[in-house]
């Protein structure tokens, strides 16, 4: 609920006890007699009067409610606040644009006996409930609803868009024009901290200025009398049929319910389903003109009026609004003799019919969206290209005004209107070695690279390698070195050419190809890319000079065959119900055996083992693996069915012991150096994986790696892409361990039986990426018994 941010103050007077009584008035009354003091309360709907070209009925008062609240001890009205006095004013002539009602000193004697001399007025005009919608009626508020935020929260039910007729999900034509009889609005007193003054022996407030719940979409076009293409090699010229009967204009996801107080705050359900449905249910509709000849042309153009309640979302949700336009071409070729004339007379021979088509036209609202009420979202767009049977986005100008003055609420200084810059959503994943993304624009966008990185993950410690930073390329010698890149401007201006816009074109494109080959020739090749290329990238109106705010901000990252990724992890480890600090402390499986499982490192510091002392949990995402290593991706896990219920977890998943030597997970996190373990047997290493639990990604769901996992990571170490994590003998699934001084597993033949090391690992491809729980959860016992 979008509360009121400012309150109207009415100050007054209390005297004698004389008789209650409430006087309306529509114009400015007498002032009464020296003896009578009151409160004359205004309020106004309109700047404007009916137009004099034609009635408009968008200013229509039916009804106004308003309420007297008095201020609590601090001085204010909280939620729970409750009127002390209502009443309603009911118009003769809804169009005055002025209405006024007297509170006789009676009344305000008996609301505040106390001395008070202050309260706050809300006001309701045309309330219409959401189970009366669109039944042109005046619905009295609830009796039950007495404190500010109840009536705040009272939902509003649409008034406009005509009732009967065809189902509800074919609502064409019931579009309401301006002139409509029916037609009106529900409006609220959004005060803005009007002082009272005395006239006489009155207190005359001045004019609480009631504002419209909905706003108003209105689309101009303007139509190209006919346009070239050449199509199979012929030229064909297309002629529009704005005034067919199939031409229409839809406005879709817009709202037909909202709140006294603001837009409704719950997710949105789409149109469709039961026609009967209440209409407070069915919160999206889309809704259009179908016989667009019955819309009046003015100066070859075609005007559309929409109405709609805002609607507040992320920027490219779905559900964001839109306009669809549908609009019917004629294609004709010329087959007479000589050069075709200049323009389609179908009256004469030589021109041949040769194909009908609609042709569906997407045009984007503003970035703002619909999200503010009482306003006019008015656009003017010029249709001048054919396109195809598929949905195409063309640009449309608009300027938006506050729909009580008719004046432009903000505006470009120098043109007076709107710029609009659109792209469908701000983050972009990219898996090859270019994408266009297309935009909309009123003009020339500039690019600008805020910074292009990729992460290095080969330290204990992961940081960024930049390429550019604030559109200046920023790559170290280093870097370049390693890219094959060049000092200078040659070099430079690779690095620029990886993000452009194309000359005459309304796409960003990102062009650049990643190095997918770990070896080349046997060697590691320090070229290689493992983890992805980030660009953040923001698009610019040079139209809109200083002024940056149409600017787009775009992120792509773009994903190698091999991608790898770190965080930090929060030190949060637990292994069978318990938490450890320091090394060498350990638990018992259960009371009745003194096994241990391993030990935890001190979460404030890392006790790894030479280099092998990294905080970051590593996410491996395999496509592609060296042919060298003779490695598959595949699973390696194997039910062990309750064999462990002792330890809290049920049906886990170890991984195979035989067959899967050489198996990589197609996706897999390994354990951080809080991991760390003493050694011990394998029984206890496949108990001390399955109770293993670290940063929020729970028990029984980490494993003991297998030979080709521990093969493949120690590779990625030794060419410094990752941090070095199997120093010394470690487990295998396998019931062999590796051992770093020889690169070897160990015995060539069999099982050991010995202790050792275990770096448990964590299915993401399966379990998924994101951690269970975060924060303070993280800490507590989160065994899973599926």
């Amino acid at each position: 609920m979008r509360s009121m941010k400012k309150f109207l103050y009415i100050v007054f007077v209390a005297v004698a006890l004389v008789a209650i009584s409430c006087q309306q008035q529509y114009m400015v009354p007498d002032v009464p007699d020296a003896a009578d003091q009151g409160l004359i309360l205004r309020f106004s709907a309109s700047k404007m009067l009916t137009k004099a070209a034609g009635v408009d009925n968008e200013d229509m008062v039916k009804q106004i409610e308003y309420f007297l609240f008095p201020l609590n001890s601090e001085g204010k009205v909280d939620d729970t606040t409750e009127f002390v006095y209502n009443n309603k004013i009911t118009p003769d002539d809804g169009l005055l644009g002025t209405y006024e009602t007297v509170i006789q000193p009676g009344v305000l004697s008996k609301l505040f006996p106390d001395g008070a001399t202050e309260a706050v007025v809300f006001a309701v005009a045309n309330y219409c409930a959401s189970d009366n919608a669109g039944t042109f009626s005046v619905a009295e508020i609830p009796d039950t609803v007495r404190t500010w935020k109840g009536l705040h929260d009272l939902e509003v039910g649409a008034t406009f868009f005509k009732a009967g007729g065809p189902g509800f999900g074919k609502r064409w034509p019931r579009v309401m024009q301006p002139s409509d009889e029916n037609l009106f609005f529900v409006m609220a007193a959004d005060s803005v901290g009007v002082q009272l003054h005395t006239s006489g022996s009155y207190a005359i407030n001045e004019e609480i200025p009631l504002k419209r719940l909905a706003s108003k979409v209105t689309v101009d076009f303007t139509y190209e009398t006919c346009v070239e293409t050449k199509q199979s090699g012929e030229k064909i010229t297309w002629v529009p049929q704005p005034s067919g009967k199939e031409t229409r204009v839809y406005l879709s996801n817009a709202i037909c319910n909202t709140t006294l107080g603001g837009p409704l705050v719950r997710d949105l359900n789409p149109d469709g389903g039961d026609e009967d449905a209440p209409w407070s249910d069915r919160d999206l509709f889309e809704y259009a003109y179908d016989f667009m000849n019955d819309v009046p042309e003015i100066d070859n153009k075609k005007t559309a009026h929409y109405y709609t309640y805002p609607i507040q979302m992320e920027e490219g949700d779905d559900n964001q609004p839109f306009i669809k336009l549908v609009l019917p071409w004629y294609g004709y070729k010329w087959i007479g003799e000589g050069n075709a004339p200049a323009t389609v007379d179908t009256t004469v021979a030589g021109w041949r019919l040769y194909k009908q088509m609609e042709v569906y036209y997407k045009i984007a609202l503003p970035r703002e969206s619909i999200s503010e009420p009482n306003c006019i979202y008015e656009y003017s767009v010029t249709v001048n290209i054919v396109g195809s049977d598929k949905e195409i986005a063309i640009q449309g100008d608009y300027v938006i005004k506050d729909w009580l003055t008719r004046d432009p609420i903000s505006s470009n200084v120098a043109t007076g209107r709107y710029i609009s810059l659109d792209i469908p959503k701000d983050h972009y994943d990219m898996y090859v070695d270019s994408i266009d993304i297309a935009f909309v624009s009123s003009g020339k966008v500039l690019v600008k690279v805020d910074s292009i990185y990729q992460m290095n993950l080969g330290g204990n410690t992961p940081t960024p390698d930049v390429f550019m930073l604030n559109n200046s390329v920023e790559a170290s010698t280093a870097l370049r070195n390693r890219k094959g890149i060049a000092t200078g401007t040659a070099g430079d201006n690779v690095i620029k050419g990886w993000v452009t816009i194309p000359e005459n074109t309304s796409y960003l494109r990102i062009n650049h190809k990643m190095d997918n080959r770990q070896r080349i020739n046997g060697q590691n090749n320090n070229a290689f890319d493992m983890s992805p290329y980030v660009f953040k990238v923001t698009l610019h109106l040079e139209a809109a000079g200083d002024d940056t705010t149409f600017d787009r901000t775009v992120w792509i990252t773009q994903y190698p065959a091999l991608n790898v990724t770190s965080f930090k992890s929060n030190g949060s480890v637990w292994v069978n119900k318990r938490t450890y600090g320091g090394s060498g402390d350990y638990t018992s499986v259960n009371n009745d055996n003194n096994n241990g499982i391993g030990s935890v490192s001190d979460p404030d510091r890392v006790n790894g083992q030479g280099t092998n002392n990294s905080q970051y949990n590593i996410i491996v995402h395999p496509t592609v693996l060296d042919s060298t290593l003779n490695l598959l991706i595949g699973d390696g896990r194997v039910s062990t069915g309750d064999a462990l219920d002792y330890i809290a977890v049920t049906n886990y998943k170890s991984s195979k012991k035989e067959g899967a030597n050489n198996l990589v997970s197609p996706g897999f996190l390994i354990a951080s150096s809080y991991g760390k373990t003493t050694q011990i047997s394998y029984e206890r290493a496949v108990e001390r994986c399955a109770s293993y639990q670290e940063n929020g990604y729970p028990a029984g769901r980490w494993r003991i790696p297998t030979e080709g996992e521990i093969q493949f990571l120690v590779s990625l170490s030794n060419a410094t892409l990752v941090p070095s994590m199997f120093n010394g003998g470690y487990w295998a699934s396998s019931q062999r361990y590796y051992s770093s001084s020889d690169n070897q597993f160990h015995p060539n033949s069999g099982t050991d039986t010995g202790t050792h090391y275990v770096r448990c690992v964590y299915d993401v491809w399966y379990w998924g990426e994101e951690p269970v729980e975060t924060g303070d959860a993280a800490t507590e016992w989160m065994g899973f018994y599926d």
